[in-house]
């Protein structure tokens, strides 16, 4: 199924985002699935006590390795062509990791996750700066911890937004998504994460796109294979400019 691509953005630019439905193989979200077991398992065994994205919910950063790099993921045409649209054609992509609920989660409080471009003008509604593409390693039914977003909030001054929210004019709605589809979104669009009442982990991965003069030193990233780097497409190589590589040890 082609995509709409100027559909896509516009839903972004006003709504806050889009789902792309059945957009990556689901087979490379199984491998996914499957080599994240072992990682969530020890990132959790020593973690247990000290979860950091509230009581049993992991923010794990991913490793650019197969199966969980694949250019199914950042070579997208679709992907690629709304993150252009949206950011201009010299964006990067300078983060990878993973969100993972696991059961005794609880609601989060409702956030953005990035923080204000200018600090002297917080309230400044400029155009996104940066974009997040999430994808889930399974089906995510409304048991297992669904995100909610709150519709069109990137638009509002954080304050107003979210007295919107508790004012109940606007929704926080639940994005039921299944192992393949994509969402991309503005992360200034508030947002929280849903209890998982499951026995089975909720991965989501999520890489940031971000303009190109954009850089942002602190964010956590595990560096790039030399040999994963050798092999990646000249637009693969473009938007992962700004990434670590490590070198090869062989």
């Amino acid at each position: 199924m082609s995509v709409d691509i100027q559909e896509k953005a516009e839903e972004i630019l006003i709504e806050g985002f889009c789902i792309l439905r059945d957009q990556f193989p689901k087979s490379a979200l199984e491998a996914c699935n499957e080599a994240f077991a072992p990682i969530l398992r020890d990132y959790v065994a020593e973690n247990a006590e000290n979860p950091n994205r509230g009581p049993y919910r992991h923010y794990i950063t991913l490793p650019f390795e197969p199966p969980l790099y694949s250019p199914y993921f950042f070579d997208d045409d679709a992907v690629i062509a709304i993150a252009s649209r949206v950011l201009g054609e010299d964006f990067a992509i300078d983060q990878y990791a993973s969100d993972t609920p696991l059961k005794g989660s609880v609601y989060q409080e409702i956030h953005g996750d990035v923080g204000p471009l200018f600090h002297e003008n917080p309230d400044f509604q400029h155009p996104p700066a940066i974009l997040a593409v999430n994808f889930p390693f399974i089906d995510v039914t409304p048991a297992h911890g669904p995100f909610e977003v709150a519709r069109g909030t990137h638009l509002f001054p954080k304050a107003e937004a979210l007295r919107r929210i508790e004012d109940g004019d606007i929704p926080l709605e639940p994005l039921l998504m299944n192992a393949g589809d994509v969402l991309i979104r503005d992360p200034r669009c508030l947002h929280r994460g849903t209890p998982n009442h499951t026995d089975t982990p909720r991965p989501v991965a999520v890489f940031a796109c971000l303009r190109g003069w954009m850089q942002r030193e602190s964010r956590e990233r595990n560096p790039m294979p030399e040999y994963v780097w050798t092999g990646l497409s000249e637009r693969e190589k473009r938007v992962m400019r700004k990434l670590p590589r490590e070198s090869s040890t062989s």
